[in-house]
């Protein structure tokens, strides 16, 4: 596990907030209203549940990280049930709560949607954002309407502008905590991969045993459940970029298996793939070559992670390293990662981002035959961005 000294050292820091109030600032805002569950995450050091299962049927709205940009208040506003776990992780100044239906004793009839207007009027008022005017940033895309119809009631000196830019800016160069808790999420998943890799020795399991026996090491390995996402393919489909993930299919000797999986632990995400032979036995020269082809676009690509060049320049080497051994690349060569699993820049060929120190990326290299034939390959670990050589993790191995 990561050591909880450090982090809780850096989460008092939060440079994550720091780097969000310096580009919003530049924009012009006041105030910031964050309502997506990954910038609520970033800004406050508090791992936003994903919106799933009771509580994505009980929320009334989802949880808002309210901050000043040129003044140091800070405020989170989430139900009850979420309070206490935000206020033992949140770097936030404060945690304000309100109730949803009482599943407990004494069962008082209660209306979210009253208890969440009255708290966010009085939080705004508490705040001074019904007095003046106040440009206030806001995430379009997830503000939920009725928050933009009390800020219209309320606050009518409110001007609206999007956060999304700056936020997206803040979030490019990952801050030193946010590094250590990518190398945990993808140290999650080595231990995964190496399961795979043990499995993969000895045909016979059903897709779903060896699923469920990955998934397994990587929650004992975090200590806790996992929220993941991902695919194990095995068997003809993997010639097919995404047919999803185990049907019951028995691996066979000679079978190609690949394990593309993502969990997300501590409010960060993991992206790591790997292609192998099942039962032990040698690969054909065709699986060689397509695994070879994905290795050699993966190095070619990390290698043109390099401060001052650009985003796109990575895919153009993956793409000549795939056109090297007679192949095309079938997708993009990768993407940034971070709190969500797939962020800015991508490394495809319209991003000219330029790459700078401190970016994160997945490299994800792959080709394949599609339904006319019976191979692919896709391999895929994390690379840091230094001012010399890129340092590429975990340790897993790729060799078949």
């Amino acid at each position: 596990m990561i050591q909880e000294s450090t982090l809780d050292s850096q989460n008092r820091v939060n440079k994550e907030l720091t780097r969000a109030r310096a580009e919003l600032q530049g924009a012009g805002a006041d105030w910031a209203l964050l309502s997506s569950t990954e910038n609520v995450t970033y800004v406050s050091h508090w791992e936003t549940p994903n919106q799933y299962g009771p509580m994505s049927h009980l929320s009334y709205a989802p949880s808002l990280a309210l901050f000043g940009v040129a003044e140091p208040a800070s405020c989170l506003l989430v139900h009850n049930y979420y309070a206490a776990g935000a206020r033992s992780q949140t770097a936030f100044d404060e945690v304000v709560g309100y109730d949803l239906v009482q599943l407990f004793a004494p069962y008082a009839k209660t209306s979210p949607k009253d208890n969440f207007v009255a708290l966010l009027r009085a939080t705004l008022g508490r705040h001074g954002l019904n007095r003046g005017k106040i440009k206030l940033a806001v995430e379009e895309g997830s503000l939920p309407a009725i928050v933009v119809q009390i800020l219209a009631e309320d606050c009518p000196g409110v001007e609206l502008l999007s956060a999304v830019p700056a936020l997206t800016t803040a979030r490019m160069v990952k801050t030193e905590r946010e590094i250590e808790l990518l190398r945990f999420a993808a140290e999650v998943i080595n231990v995964g991969q190496k399961e795979f890799i043990r499995q993969c020795q000895t045909a016979g399991q059903s897709d779903w045993e060896m699923w469920a026996g990955i998934t397994q090491a990587m929650q004992m390995r975090a200590a806790r459940p996992l929220f993941v996402s991902g695919e194990l393919v095995t068997g003809e489909r993997c010639r097919e970029i995404a047919p999803g993930g185990p049907v019951g299919y028995v691996t066979r000797p000679g079978d190609l298996a690949r394990l593309d999986v993502s969990p997300r632990i501590n409010g960060y995400w993991g992206d790591l793939t790997n292609t192998l032979v099942m039962g032990g036995v040698a690969p054909t020269a065709k699986q060689k070559l397509f695994k070879n082809a994905a290795r050699a676009a993966f190095y070619a690509a990390a290698d043109a992670l390099r401060p001052g060049r650009r985003a796109c320049d990575a895919f153009a080497a993956a793409e000549a390293a795939f056109a090297g051994h007679g192949l095309q690349i079938a997708h993009y060569a990768g993407h940034q990662i971070g709190i969500t699993v797939n962020e800015a820049p991508w490394l495809i060929p319209s991003d000219e981002t330029p790459i700078r120190v401190g970016m994160v990326f997945s490299i994800e290299c792959g080709s394949y035959e599609g339904t006319a034939g019976q191979i692919g390959a896709r391999v895929e670990k994390s690379v840091i961005v230094r001012e010399g050589d890129p340092e590429i993790f975990p340790d897993f191995d790729w060799v078949f």
